[in-house]
């Protein structure tokens, strides 16, 4: 008997749950501009620290695959012959920090360079190759991700009796890294300001509501309503709204980045290229919706632990 009436009590507790989650529900639907107002607050206060840690994780693929991009050109003096070339290649080779070696010929490098510059014919009436022998370089991955280590390991390589000069541009990826890391910490400023507003939005709605029912309140205490009765329309309400506000900044996200994705698309065609831009995984967003939940349960107690009193 005692386990059927507490089987009794959770299915009417489970019951009441259902109906005030109900009611949350229709009332925010009978006031759908106000509704549809804080939505869009939410969603586009969420979105926009979304939408640049995409665009940072993309950013860090993007440099990632760079780095195993990254070569040291060794031009080889004119003079020097084939032999001793191809013993230093092997030299090079046997380098810990150099992951792989490609030595590209004169004969190839002029062949090479008339394909690419378009100046096949001048080329053909010089009285010698003017190009060098060149080794092509890969470092380490610890080297490139280290500018000191590679500007170290450059100067090391041009010492080198056999080479004449050395090129390693790592500027272009360094801008990269700064701009990644740029739109990193941008995602977290306006993540913390932005979700700020999120609070704020939804506990402007929870007020609203709140000093709107302000009558049937006074009433339902006057009854022996307890606080957390009162509140619990509200906290579902709080929950409906960060739940649908958390799904719609989602959206727009995507929005915003498959509209990016189009434009890196055409630029890196023009290079050659082609990149897909990540988007955030099923759990990234699961976080996302879930923040937003909580963010908003958080702002409506915090209102209705100001107006409980009233």
């Amino acid at each position: 008997m005692a386990e059927n009436r507490k089987s009794a009590g959770r299915e009417r507790l489970i019951l009441q749950h259902w109906r005030v989650f109900r009611r949350s529900f229709l009332s925010l639907l009978s006031s759908p501009f106000r509704t549809c107002l804080t939505l869009a607050v939410i969603a586009v206060s969420l979105a926009v620290p979304m939408t640049f840690y995409v665009l940072y994780l993309n950013a860090a693929m993007v440099t990632a695959r760079l780095n195993d991009t990254c070569q040291i050109s060794l031009y080889l003096h004119r003079e020097l012959p084939r032999e001793k070339a191809e013993a230093f290649t092997e030299r090079m080779r046997s380098d810990p920090q150099i992951r792989t070696v490609r030595f590209i010929p004169r004969e190839e490098g002029i062949v090479e360079f008339s394909r690419l510059s378009g100046f096949a014919e001048p080329i053909r009436y010089l009285a010698e190759n003017p190009l060098p022998d060149v080794l092509v370089v890969t470092p380490a991955e610890e080297i490139v991700a280290d500018q000191n280590a590679a500007e170290s390991m450059l100067r090391r390589l041009n010492a080198l009796e056999e080479v004449e000069q050395g090129k390693f541009d790592l500027m272009w990826v360094k801008r990269l890294k700064g701009i990644a890391s740029l739109m990193r910490n941008l995602a977290i400023s306006l993540g913390i300001m932005l979700l700020a507003g999120v609070i704020l939005t939804v506990a402007n709605t929870v007020r609203i509501n709140v000093m709107y029912h302000r009558e049937e309140i006074m009433v339902m205490k006057f009854f022996g309503a307890t606080d957390s009765f009162i509140a619990r329309p509200y906290v579902y309400s709080g929950i409906l709204l960060g739940f649908f506000g958390g799904l719609l900044a989602w959206w727009v996200n995507e929005f915003f980045v498959l509209c990016a994705s189009y434009i890196v698309n055409e630029l890196a065609e023009l290079y050659g290229e082609k990149y897909e831009m990540s988007l955030l995984s099923f759990w990234e967003t699961s976080a996302v919706v879930v923040v937003s939940i909580l963010l908003s349960v958080v702002a409506t107690k915090l209102t209705l632990m100001r107006y409980s009193d009233r």
